[in-house]
């Protein structure tokens, strides 16, 4: 099972959306997770990463009303109100 806590280079350009959305990030080898959220004590709202996941595993994402986005340059964009993964493992 692969997955990674460093976030890539690239980051959702999504604004206005609902507090605890996630964005997901899909290329040809790799499936990036965000989570939009509210930090009260700093007062604001931003993208924050969660994971990446290696296609190689198998990944199979379960995701509720989400709304796909125009292909990316690598790849292309989910953003959904609910998000949960599980892996294929061998």
């Amino acid at each position: 099972m692969t997955t990674d806590t460093n976030g890539p280079d690239i980051t959702p350009d999504r604004e206005n959306v609902m507090p605890e959305t996630y964005a997901v990030y899909v290329t040809d080898d790799h499936v990036h997770v965000w989570q939009y959220r509210i930090t009260l004590s700093k007062r604001t709202e931003e993208w924050h990463f969660v994971e990446t996941l290696a296609r190689e595993d198998g990944p199979r994402l379960s995701l509720t009303y989400t709304t796909p986005m125009e292909p990316a340059a690598d790849g292309y964009w989910l953003y959904s109100k609910t998000y949960d993964c599980e892996l294929t493992c061998a």
